[in-house]
C-alpha cells in the first residue's frame, strides 16, 4: 500500500497589514487590512475543503509583533473553523520576522492559537514538531531561529524513525534573489537537502519552486513597500508526497486586489505633456484599472509640470482604488571603455531616496499608517514643491 501525505503549505499572510487612507464602507476598517483578511479566508476555505493530512504556515501570518484586534480576532475565527471541520488534524505556525517579539519582554500571539485543538506553534529556537499519527516529523526554524543556522552552523537532518521527514523555514535563501534587507540569509548548503521529503519556505513573497523538494508558497496579498516587483498571482500550495515515488507541488491562487503597473512613459518621446498624459490615460482603459492599484512612471517631466500632470493622471483614472505616480530621471547613456556607449545611473532622484528611507525606517511608523501611504504622500508633496520652486 502506497504511503502518501498531503501537506497545505500557505506563507506571509500579514494579516493586519494596512495602507493607504480607505476604509472598508461597511466595518471601518482599513480597507487594505480588509483585502489581506478576505485572502486569507479564502485561501484557508479552499485548505478545509481539501481536508490535508498537515497544514504548514511557515511565517509572518501577522503583519506586526502587536496585531490589531479586528485581525487577532477573525485569524483565530477561521483557524477554528478549518480546524473543527479538519477534526484537529495538525497545524503548525511558524513564527516570521514581523509577527515576533524581539525581546522576551514582548508577548507573542501565537500561543493564543493553541488553544485551538491540532494547532502548535514555533517561534523562538529551531524544534522537532513529532506527528506519531502520521508517521511525520517537521524541524521548524522560524524567523528568530535562522541565526543558529548562519552562526552555529546548524546543519538539520532527517529523522530516520518517521516515514515523512519535512523541513519548515522561514527565511531568504543566499543567492536566490535580490534582497538587500535581511539580516541573515539561510546558507542554501544546510537547507535544500533530497533527503528531506518536502522542503517548505516563508519570507519570499512569490511562489517559487526552488529545488525539487522545496517551494516558497508566497504571500496570498500584495503586502511589500514595492508590490509591483511581485508576480500577479498569489495563493498557496498544495503538497502531495508519495513516499519513495512521487511529489507534486502544485500553486492554488486566491483573489486579490488587482496590482496595475502601466508602461513607463518617456517626455522626451512625446510631442507635449498633454500627449503623456492621454498616453497613459489610454493604456489604463485598456488594462482596465477599476479598483486596481495602479502605477505609472514618467520620465524626464520638469518639476514646474509635475503637480498638474500628477492631478490629471489621478483624476482620469478615478474608479481605481490608488494610483501611485513615480516621476523619474532617465539612465545617462555615457561612452565605456572601448569606445561603446552603456548606461549608467544619474544622481538619484530625490523620489527614490525618499522611498528608500521608508523602506529603511517603516518599523518605526505607527501601528495605523502603512509605508505605502507615506511614500505616496511624500511623492505628492515632492510634487507640489518642485512646481513652486520652478514657478
Amino acid at each position: 500500500m502506497a504511503q502518501v501525505l498531503t501537506v497545505a503549505h500557505i506563507s506571509d499572510t500579514h494579516l493586519g497589514y494596512r495602507s493607504l487612507s480607505k476604509e472598508d464602507a461597511r466595518t471601518g476598517v482599513n480597507q487594505r487590512e480588509v483585502d489581506v483578511y478576505h485572502a486569507f479566508a479564502h485561501a484557508m476555505k479552499a485548505i478545509q475543503e481539501a481536508s490535508p493530512d498537515l497544514v504548514l504556515i511557515t511565517g509572518d501570518l501577522f503583519d506586526k509583533k502587536v496585531p490589531s484586534i479586528w485581525s487577532l480576532r477573525r485569524a483565530f475565527r477561521v483557524l477554528r473553523t478549518v480546524q473543527e471541520a479538519r477534526g484537529g488534524k495538525p497545524l503548525i505556525i511558524l513564527g516570521g520576522n514581523h509577527d515576533t517579539p524581539r525581546t522576551r519582554e514582548s508577548s507573542a500571539v501565537f500561543p493564543l492559537f493553541e488553544e485551538i485543538p491540532g494547532i502548535k506553534s514555533v517561534y523562538g529556537m529551531p524544534q522537532w514538531v513529532h506527528l506519531p499519527d502520521l508517521s511525520t516529523a517537521v524541524f521548524c526554524i522560524p524567523a528568530a531561529g535562522v541565526v543558529q543556522l548562519v552562526e552555529q552552523n546548524l546543519q538539520p537532518e532527517p529523522d530516520p524513525r518517521f516515514v515523512f521527514n519535512i523541513l519548515a523555514v522561514h527565511g531568504i535563501l543566499q543567492g536566490m534573489f535580490n534582497y538587500d534587507y535581511t539580516p541573515f540569509f539561510l546558507p542554501m548548503s544546510r537547507v535544500l537537502d533530497e533527503r528531506w521529503d518536502y522542503i517548505a519556505l516563508g519570507d519570499y513573497h512569490d511562489f517559487r519552486k526552488v529545488a525539487r523538494n522545496a517551494a516558497y508558497a508566497g504571500a496570498t496579498e500584495f503586502t511589500t513597500t514595492n508590490i509591483w516587483s511581485e508576480n500577479r498571482e498569489k495563493g498557496w500550495v498544495w503538497v502531495e508526497i508519495e513516499k519513495g515515488k512521487h511529489l507534486a507541488i502544485r500553486h492554488q491562487p486566491v483573489p486579490t486586489r488587482r496590482v496595475v503597473s502601466l508602461p513607463d512613459v518617456d517626455t522626451l518621446q512625446c510631442a507635449s505633456t498633454e500627449e503623456a498624459i492621454e498616453k497613459i490615460l489610454a493604456e489604463a482603459r485598456l488594462e482596465d484599472t477599476a479598483n486596481a492599484l495602479v502605477r505609472v512612471r514618467i520620465l524626464n517631466l520638469p518639476y514646474s509640470e509635475r503637480a498638474r500632470v500628477h492631478r490629471a493622471i489621478v483624476e482620469g483614472m478615478e474608479n481605481a482604488f490608488h494610483v501611485q505616480v513615480d516621476f523619474r530621471a532617465a539612465p545617462r547613456i555615457s561612452p565605456s571603455a572601448g569606445g561603446q556607449t552603456s548606461e549608467t545611473g544619474v544622481a538619484q532622484p530625490i523620489e527614490e531616496r525618499w522611498r528608500q528611507f521608508v523602506e529603511e525606517h517603516k518599523g518605526e511608523l505607527p501601528v495605523e499608517i502603512g509605508a505605502e501611504e507615506v511614500i505616496s504622500r511624500g511623492l505628492q508633496a515632492l510634487g507640489a514643491v518642485g512646481e513652486g520652486v520652478s514657478a
